[in-house]
This record gives structure tokens, C-alpha cells and sequence, in this order.
């Protein structure tokens, strides 16, 4: 999936891009099995513990390609990328799986469009959630915003350990 993602960085952010990464993410699951795989989802879908009210599946089509097109009109910065992140996930599109295509999405916006890379571990699981939660009922993605970038500086922070180490490692070997 990792692959995919970073080889098909020339090619447009559309639909039939999101039906094959899912389709690789969930390739060998039961949803393969009962034909649930790279396509939008058939059945409404919730979130454990929150009242939140997702995008039904007969309008997921039109709303994904609304939000495809706002995103291709947009400044892509990290403001942006919280905006489309937190409408993907509130539009839900597949029966599984929404949450690794929504992260896979902003790692390819990242790289795409020059912005440090955005990676959600431990450290910030809950806080992403909580502030998901608010922008998705709010509209207002500052707090998602302020996560995202708590985030780029844990990546940048683990990023700098591995320099070392590397440079360490280059340094015995010669």
C-alpha cells in the first residue's frame, strides 16, 4: 500500500485511485471475500463511542467528488490537508478501512505539496481523535491543525534520533 501510494504521486487524487488503495489495504480480508473492496461503502456506518453522524452511502459519490474538487481549487498547506482530512473521514466512503486511507491521503499531500510530513502515532492517537471529533462537528479545524503539527514535530524529533544513528553507523564503517 506504501508503495502504491508513493508511485502514484504523479497521478490525480481521484476515485478511481481511492477504489485501488483500497482494494490493496483490504486484499485478503473477509471484505474480499464477500466483495467489499474497492468501492464505496453499501451499508451506513458508525464510529464506537461518538454520536456522530457519517455520510450515508448514497450520497458518498457525489460527496467525495465535491470534496475532491475543493481540494484541487485549494492552497494546499496544512490547513487544507486538516480541511480534507476531517471531511473524508466525516464522509466515511468505505465500510472499512476509512481511517488508513484518510492517513495514507495525508502523507501523499504532504509529499505532494512540500509540507512536513504528518505521521499520527501513540503519542497523539487520542488528541487526533478528540480533535477530528471537534473539526467534524464544528467546522473549525484549528485544534486539528495544532495536533497535526504536534505530530510533525514528534516525526521530526524520531527523524533526528535515526540521523545520528545513521551517521554514527557511516562513520564506523569507514
Amino acid at each position: 500500500m506504501f508503495d502504491n501510494v508513493i508511485n502514484t504521486l504523479k497521478e490525480p487524487l481521484d476515485k478511481y485511485l481511492l477504489w485501488e488503495w483500497h482494494r490493496l489495504l483490504k486484499k485478503g480480508t473477509v471484505d474480499e471475500e464477500i466483495d467489499n473492496i474497492g468501492k464505496w461503502k453499501k451499508y451506513e456506518n458508525r464510529l464506537s463511542k461518538t454520536n456522530l453522524k457519517l455520510c450515508e452511502p448514497h450520497l458518498v459519490e457525489n460527496s467525495i467528488f465535491n470534496l475532491l474538487e475543493d481540494w484541487n481549487e485549494s492552497k494546499k498547506d496544512i490547513y487544507a490537508i486538516a480541511d480534507f482530512h476531517q471531511r473524508f473521514e466525516h464522509i466515511h466512503p468505505f465500510q472499512d478501512g476509512n481511517g488508513r486511507i484518510g492517513r495514507f491521503i495525508i502523507l501523499r499531500q504532504c509529499i505532494e505539496n512540500s509540507v512536513d510530513l504528518i505521521a499520527i502515532d501513540d503519542e497523539y492517537n487520542k488528541e487526533y481523535r478528540e480533535a477530528l471529533y471537534e473539526a467534524q462537528t464544528t467546522q473549525n479545524i484549528n485544534y486539528l491543525v495544532e495536533v497535526f503539527k504536534k505530530c510533525q514535530a514528534r516525526l521530526d524529533e524520531k527523524l533526528s534520533d535515526c540521523i545520528s544513528t545513521i551517521n554514527q553507523v557511516s562513520q564506523e564503517g569507514e
